[in-house]
């Protein structure tokens, strides 16, 4: 199916506002993402528990795809009507019909999981930093200094954020930050 872009079953199909900006500028960035903050997103999220890691494969049904209702809408419906997910695969299951969903490109699901990252820092010099030491420890392919990136990162979660929250005593959630510090740093 589908390898990069937006998609509804259909052709793929790019956001033309970012294509003539990298024209224009002759640079790669996240254009489409820049214009946007998706807080309320990470809030949603926060507030749910949601495993972050899901959402490079997720399979929904038709319902979570159409529902339109503002008092009772789900995180993947939101992220797919916003387009922070697209249809990469679809099939039916005796008389169900399953989508699989993903970030649309690689633009997307970096941008995503550094807004998460600088949501649960609210540091970004100090998550730039971690993101240059996780590169940098992979690209040297260096276990222990890619161990102490991580290491340091978690560490600099500030504890009064979550201390009055439930989500810090959850594996998820901290598997989440992992997750998203990986593709934050691309």
């Amino acid at each position: 199916m589908v390898k990069n872009g937006y998609s509804w079953l259909g052709e793929s199909v790019y956001n033309p506002f970012d294509i003539l900006l990298l024209f224009d500028k002759k640079m790669f960035k996240p254009y489409w993402f820049e214009t946007g903050t998706p807080t309320f997103l990470i809030k949603m999220f926060m507030k749910n528990r949601y495993y972050i890691p899901e959402l490079e494969n997720l399979e929904v049904g038709e319902e979570i795809l159409s529902n339109l209702d503002v008092d009772n809408i789900f995180p993947e419906n939101l992220l797919f009507q916003a387009g922070y997910l697209t249809i990469k695969d679809y099939k039916v299951l005796g008389s169900k019909n399953v989508f699989k969903l993903s970030y649309p490109n690689f633009e997307v699901r970096m941008s995503f999981n550094d807004a998460f990252l600088t949501y649960i820092v609210r540091n970004p010099p100090l998550k730039d930093k971690a993101e240059i030491n996780l590169i940098t420890a992979i690209q040297e392919k260096n276990i222990d200094k890619l161990k102490d990136a991580i290491y340091t990162f978690l560490a600099s979660i500030p504890h009064d954020w979550y201390r009055n929250n439930d989500i810090s005593s959850y594996e998820g959630f901290y598997a989440s930050i992992v997750y998203a510090l990986f593709n934050g740093a691309g």
